[in-house]
């Protein structure tokens, strides 16, 4: 038979909550009675009832994720790195693929203590959304962009590396180089770096990618007759791992070597793009960096006492060029 707090409490000869104090190690029990208390619930196997005590405190040491329904291994790899760091902390962690309206409702429901919310920086929250956020009890955390008022916000300078990429093209002899992505923050960058190197921003070399679903990520007969040009660039910076894919399907037609004929630098540092026959040369925040931030801006007490404003945090982490074999100086 289960062993239950009324039990303790009758062979200690105390009251209900004065068992459930000690064994939450709360104050106002004296400490003789509290040992004595510890004794006898050790000597009957107690196990305490986690699923009540987490309705009555409404804490569960858990940290919801709710994640972007996106076939992208920069989501696995920040997941584990999330996981991991909250495991260090003493967290467990839920993670959400659902829209994020009913993503809020089941954390709600379980009652997790913070939650972590991948935004994107063109990100605006509908009233569906906001309504679920103001019956949260915990702190949320948006990452990636997005604005809310009393939510911390940590955001990546994705600007920030892209520059770097084209002035360290720059520096090894190219002035051919083409962008292939979204009208964002990552081609503001791009069109900065060839600013600040003095070199011409040719429109052909800039193809745009497409953002729906199940379609082409870019038009494959643009870019073949690109490459197929006698002066195409010399080098791309790619705008993720997903147009790179695509790309590389494009060169293996055409024999074109790499980083030989063709250098490549792309946008999302994750671990899987090492292990091409030649290892790419990557742009992106540190992942274990982007992992600890959110975590110690999340997990934080700065601003929780009683009676204190809390403190919303607004950080941003930079971006930075990982050089490795995929690029080269030009061929001249």
């Amino acid at each position: 038979m289960k062993v239950t707090i009324k039990d303790i409490a009758r062979m200690a000869g105390v009251s209900h909550p004065t068992v459930s104090r000690a064994l939450n190690d709360d104050p106002g029990v004296n400490e003789e009675t509290r040992r004595r208390i510890l004794q006898i619930a050790e000597e009957l196997d107690y196990v305490p009832n986690l699923a009540a005590r987490r309705l009555a405190e409404r804490k569960s040491n858990c940290i919801g994720v709710i994640w972007p329904a996106i076939d992208s291994m920069l989501f696995y790899n920040l997941f584990i790195q999330i996981r991991n760091e909250a495991a260090k902390k003493g967290f467990s962690v839920l993670l959400s693929l659902d829209d994020p309206v009913k993503a809020m409702q089941t954390l709600n429901q379980q009652f997790v203590d913070h939650v972590i919310y991948w935004a994107g920086p063109d990100w605006v929250p509908s009233a569906e959304f906001l309504k679920q956020k103001q019956l949260f009890k915990g702190d949320m955390l948006l990452m990636g962009g997005g604005e809310e008022a009393d939510t911390h916000l940590l955001k990546i300078d994705r600007r920030h590396g892209v520059n770097e990429a084209v002035k360290h093209l720059a520096a090894l002899g190219h002035t051919q180089i083409g962008f292939i992505g979204e009208t964002s923050d990552k081609l503001v960058g791009f069109t900065e770096g060839l600013v600040d190197c003095k070199l011409e921003l040719r429109r052909e070399y800039l193809i745009p990618v497409n953002t729906q679903p199940e379609t082409e990520i870019f038009h494959n007969r643009t870019v073949s007759e690109l490459l197929d040009d006698s002066n195409r660039p010399t080098a791309f910076v790619l705008e993720g791992q997903s147009v790179f894919f695509q790309m590389a399907k494009l060169l293996r037609q055409r024999k074109i070597r790499i980083p030989d004929e063709l250098s490549l630098i792309v946008y999302d540092d994750v671990p899987e793009l090492q292990m091409f026959e030649v290892p790419l040369t990557t742009i992106g925040p540190s992942l274990q960096a982007l992992a600890e931030l959110a975590l110690a801006m999340l997990t934080g007490h700065s601003g929780n006492v009683k009676g204190q404003a809390r403190e919303w945090r607004n950080e941003e982490l930079k971006t930075r060029l990982v050089v490795r074999q995929s690029v080269a100086p030009p061929i001249l």
